[in-house]
């Protein structure tokens, strides 16, 4: 296959939404990178730089008119760098048109090598949800992805952010690309030679959301340090027949090592209980081996709800930290916190602690903040939200918070954030 070279005009088939569609071209600008598939160019259309991914060996035929459906098809969320337009075939091979990583993106790697690293647990959270809502809605549209890995997440560090990269392998649900994947991110029934789908798909989603909360792979501890060489008969048994998860409450032959795997190791006591105990059970054997049980990724979104609401900013040394049942100390200063005050919303109660922010809904937008008031020493609530609250007292008064108003925190009031969502401020 001849490379492309600055200035070259490549032809486009498909469409970048409107107005473009057959006849249209882009430019070769410079090369941006390359890698195993092929190489990515920086290339102009019409006035606007987007990137280019040109194949170095073209793949089957199959995958040609696949990549053109999931263009016409359109992306399944915005968490997609999905494709924009098909290449005709030239110069021996093809190749698609995609928009540009944003510069304040990081890719997954460099969170996991320490070289990038979140602004806060809010922002890690957030990464997690938008992951796993992007996830849902793939499999929603009947999509498999097929090649997930840690080199498909670009990230921001500072709000967490997710665009998911590399769609060109995403299939319909049963069918084959042709690309396996990385053994580390294979389920294993993939790794001993299945055909990867939806269950395959959210064994890798695990793997990733660990990774992401750890930084360390979940079967990667003492077995694999010992491996001399990583040869593809041990990658078939460490991430496939001898499957072994870290933390195997009935196995301790693959525990974290000391000195080598220090992120999880100080990482796994910290987070809470309820992620422990969520990841101890989507890398038991019964999950390994049974695809059809693994977590869905609305159990994960709700998972991570759940962590979101036990996040608070600590009163003393003003650094967040999780409030658990039956352990309120703050992970950093070590303070106990005084979680009384709460918005209880229906089976959720929501600590309130100068600082903190409220999800009402589960998606990636804070709803409340919580400020004090020194001056009359109490709490507030500020609506960060584009609805208008309606506020009710034991006595009856009313009171509306616009977008950007404050209202206080005090024992009985009843807000309603919504026609669906209404909540109650109490002292347990």
């Amino acid at each position: 296959m001849a490379e492309l070279k600055t200035g070259d005009r490549v032809s486009l088939v498909g469409r970048i939404q409107d107005p473009v569609g057959r006849g249209q071209s882009v430019t070769i600008k410079k090369e941006l990178g390359r890698g195993g598939q092929g190489i990515v160019y920086l290339v102009n259309f019409d006035g606007k730089d987007m990137a280019l991914k040109w194949y170095l060996n073209a793949p089957d035929n199959y995958f040609y008119p696949n990549l053109n459906n999931n263009i016409l098809n359109g992306a399944p969320s915005d968490a997609f760098l999905w494709p924009k337009a098909l290449t005709e075939r030239q110069n021996g091979s093809y190749g698609y048109v995609m928009d540009l990583r944003p510069k304040n993106y990081f890719e997954f790697g460099n969170f996991l090598m320490a070289k990038a690293k979140f602004k806060s647990f809010n922002a890690m959270l957030a990464a997690a949800m938008k992951i796993c809502n992007g996830f849902m809605m793939l499999h929603r549209f009947g999509y498999s992805y097929q090649d997930l890995n840690d080199g498909n997440f670009f990230i921001d560090p500072q709000t967490g952010d997710v665009l998911i990269c590399d769609n060109d392998n995403v299939m319909p649900q049963g069918e084959k690309s042709g690309i396996m994947g990385k053994a580390r991110y294979m389920a294993p029934e993939v790794v001993a030679g299945g055909i990867p789908d939806k269950y395959s798909d959210r064994y890798s989603l695990s793997v990733i959301l660990f990774m992401l909360f750890y930084a360390n792979h979940p079967l990667e501890g003492a077995k694999v340090v010992a491996c001399p060489c990583m040869t593809e008969a041990y990658e078939k048994k460490f991430y496939g027949s001898e499957a072994v998860f870290i933390y195997n409450p009935n196995d301790k032959s693959n525990l974290p090592v000391r000195g080598i795997h220090q992120n999880v190791i100080r990482r796994w006591p910290a987070l809470p209980a309820v992620l422990r105990d969520t990841f101890t059970r989507e890398f038991s054997e019964e999950m390994l081996r049974n695809p059809q049980k693994r977590m869905i990724e609305q159990n994960w979104e709700k998972l991570i709800a759940t962590l979101r609401d036990s996040l608070v900013i600590c009163p003393h040394c003003h650094e967040e930290t999780f409030i658990e049942e039956g352990k309120n100390t703050c992970m950093d200063c070590g303070k106990p916190i005084d979680t009384s005050l709460q918005l209880k919303l229906g089976a959720r109660n929501l600590y309130l602690t100068d600082g903190t922010k409220l999800y009402i809904d589960h998606d990636n937008t804070a709803d409340v903040q919580v400020l004090s008031d020194p001056k009359a020493g109490l709490l507030l609530l500020k609506n960060l939200s584009s609805g208008t609250w309606a506020a009710e007292t034991p006595s009856g008064k009313l009171k509306t918070v616009v977008p950007g108003d404050v209202m206080p925190v005090k024992a009985g009031i009843k807000i309603s954030f919504n026609q669906n969502t209404k909540g109650e401020i109490i002292n347990a």
